[in-house]
Order: C-alpha cells, then sequence, then structure tokens
C-alpha cells in the first residue's frame, strides 16, 4: 500500500504543477479547468483527470475551423466584465482570429501548460518513490518474517 500512496502523493504534485501554470500563465480565467483536476486511483492504477480541453491549454488550437463560441463567450464576460451582447462579439472577433490563425499557444508552446515537461517530471518521480517505497515494504516484510522466527524459535 505504501507503493500506491507514494504514486498518488506525486501525481497529486503533478496536478498541483499544473494548476499553478494555469494561474501563473493566467491561461484559464474561469478556473475550470483547474477545478477539474482530480485524482483517480485503485489497488493498481492512479489516473490524473481533467477537463477534455486541457489539452488545448497545453498545445493550443490551430488555424481552421472556428472555434465553439460558448466557451469563448464565458471567457470574455470573465476577463473583461462585458454585457452579454459585448461578450458575444468580442467570443466572435477571438474566434475568428483563432480560426485564422490558431491561438497564441499554438503559435508559442511555452505559454501552454507544458505538458510533456511535466510528465516527464512526473515519470522520474514515480520512479524514484516506488523505489524508496519498495525498499520500506521490503524492509518491513523481512522484519515482519523475522519477529515470527524470533515467536516461532523464542517464544518471543
Amino acid at each position: 500500500m505504501i507503493i500506491i500512496e507514494s504514486i498518488i502523493l506525486e501525481v497529486e504534485k503533478f496536478n498541483q504543477s499544473i494548476k499553478d501554470a494555469l494561474d501563473s500563465k493566467k491561461i484559464s480565467n474561469t478556473g475550470e479547468a483547474s477545478r477539474s483536476i482530480y485524482i483517480d486511483y485503485g489497488s493498481d492504477f492512479v489516473k490524473s483527470i481533467g477537463i477534455f480541453y486541457l489539452e488545448f491549454l497545453d498545445t493550443g488550437r490551430g488555424p481552421g475551423k472556428f472555434p465553439p463560441l460558448q466557451p469563448l463567450i464565458d471567457w470574455a464576460k470573465n476577463k473583461f466584465g462585458v454585457s452579454d451582447r459585448e461578450a458575444k462579439q468580442i467570443a466572435y472577433l477571438t474566434g475568428r482570429k483563432i480560426a485564422a490563425l490558431g491561438t497564441e499557444i499554438f503559435l508559442n508552446n511555452s505559454k501552454g501548460i507544458e505538458l510533456k515537461e511535466k510528465i516527464v517530471i512526473l515519470r522520474e518521480n514515480i520512479n524514484k518513490a516506488a523505489l524508496e517505497a519498495t525498499k520500506i515494504e521490503i524492509k518491513q516484510q523481512l522484519n515482519r518474517f523475522k519477529q515470527a522466527f524470533l515467536k516461532q524459535k523464542y517464544g518471543l
């Protein structure tokens, strides 16, 4: 159980690094992306789960198709504190620009959450944590065997 707990701890740090990037780079002003990130786990798995558009907050959206308007309307309302009508105008113009050029994150990936780098760090940290947890579990198991042996042999 120590191994899964240590992996959960590392995934919690990973999730926090994503939330920190969202905040420090002012990527998601609604906070929905940050609130959506959580951990799911069982006896043999640990998953970091977040809203579907985290990918776009990492790599951006390339030019081509017009993006969905409602998220842009919500963004405009939150970012600029404007009326519904003004938010729709801003959303339409922003969507047109995204369809033509892509998002800023697409144009400059360092403005995104830099997920690939965070995953590399997560893998390294999980490997270290799992190794340390395995050592602890082995020592604990050996100690239990030793105690059982001593109890059986000497009645201790």
